[in-house]
């Protein structure tokens, strides 16, 4: 609750601010009250939109949330601009030297925050191939390559046509199999329609897909639906379970998701119970888990890999540098002795549809003996 409180209150000042500072730019000569409203209202259109379909049963077409998500991001870099000028104009103050007026400040503020959304636009569509060469300390008789992929999150900027399009650079990888670690679905469990289903089908991947659930997939519909499309969509999923490929020798364990990244462990099922379900404890284990919490349960059970998402390595600056600073990965490779902590910055978005400082991707990691 303390923290839902403190979201609020930012909330409040940041709307409050930046509509005071676009009425002091733009719009003196009308009524101050009903401006500043009017801003506060457009600046929390992506909150309203979203309180209208979690708590309804109104869907709120596709168009109008893209639009509010678009107005969120650009609010903020509005926001940012206008703090970073309004410090240079205090400091100036101290040493008596005059500053650019409300409305010149405003034109700059508002053009840079509009080419930097553009172009954050633009880069999050274009999605990079990471690779990784991983070499276990465990006996492996044939090499194999995994597509790794996270944070899909349908239903928001990834439209059906963009999903096939990043398929197609999953089929031109050649993996031996797929692993999906969770946020498939956005929102809305009805998004996930019967043309994104047929495109998931194209993946080619001759071992399998395994998926994991993310917390977008508990806030998307009942646990039942959202397995029923998986499978539709020809997901192996795994939800605090494992999976064996015996052509590669591999064991998978499928982690159910903390709800939140303040979740506790305590939720699920505890991963040495899951790990004693392994009947050959000598073979590799790959961990899919959505959030990256800690490397501490995959260095329990001596796991050779975990793959997760969640963070989207902050999506867009200046959350980026937040993000960091929350976990003890989020984002990159990371080795602990024989563990790899692996963490995708992800294929999709969540809310603002850009990406300033951080990248769409999918991972191909190459795995081969010590």
């Amino acid at each position: 609750m303390s923290m839902l409180v403190l979201i609020i209150i930012q909330n409040i000042i940041f709307s409050i601010y930046t509509a005071y500072h676009l009425y002091l730019s733009f719009f003196t000569k009308y009524k101050k009250s009903a401006v500043i409203s009017l801003i506060i209202l457009i600046c929390n259109s992506f909150i309203i939109t979203r309180s209208i379909e979690k708590l309804s049963d109104y869907q709120i077409h596709d168009f109008f949330i893209f639009i509010s998500d678009i107005i969120l991001g650009l609010f903020i870099y509005i926001f940012i601009f206008y703090l970073l000028t309004d410090i240079i104009k205090l400091i100036l103050k101290l040493f008596k030297i005059s500053f650019i007026n409300h409305y010149i400040q405003g034109i700059i503020v508002v053009i840079i925050s509009v080419i930097i959304c553009i172009l954050g636009f633009i880069n999050s569509h274009l999605t990079k191939v990471n690779e990784y060469n991983i070499a276990l300390n465990k006996t492996i008789h044939t090499p194999f390559t995994i597509a790794a992929l996270s944070d899909i999150h349908i239903g928001s900027d990834m439209t059906a046509e963009r999903l096939y399009k990043k398929i197609q650079i999953i089929n031109n990888l050649k993996p031996d199999f797929v692993l999906i670690a969770g946020d498939i679905i956005d929102n809305n469990i009805n998004d996930f329609t019967e043309e994104y289903i047929e495109q998931f089908k194209k993946i080619e991947a001759p071992f399998g897909i395994y998926a994991v659930f993310g917390n977008h997939e508990y806030y998307s519909g009942s646990q039942k639906d959202v397995l029923s499309v998986f499978n539709k969509a020809g997901f192996t999923t795994l939800i605090d379970d494992i999976a064996y490929i015996p052509e590669k020798e591999v064991y998978i364990i499928g982690r159910d998701s903390l709800h939140h990244s303040s979740s506790s462990n305590n939720e699920r099922t505890d991963i040495e119970i899951l790990y004693s379900k392994i009947d050959d404890k000598t073979k590799p284990v790959i961990i899919v888990d959505h959030i990256p919490k800690s490397p501490q349960d995959g260095i329990k059970i001596n796991a050779d890999i975990q793959i997760s998402g969640h963070t989207h390595d902050g999506q867009f600056f200046p959350v980026n540098l937040i993000v960091k600073k929350m976990y003890e990965v989020s984002y990159g490779m990371k080795k602990y002795d024989g563990f790899h902590l692996l963490v995708t910055s992800g294929l999709g978005l969540w809310g603002p549809p850009f990406r300033v400082g951080t990248n769409s991707e999918i991972v191909l990691i190459n795995v081969t003996n010590k």
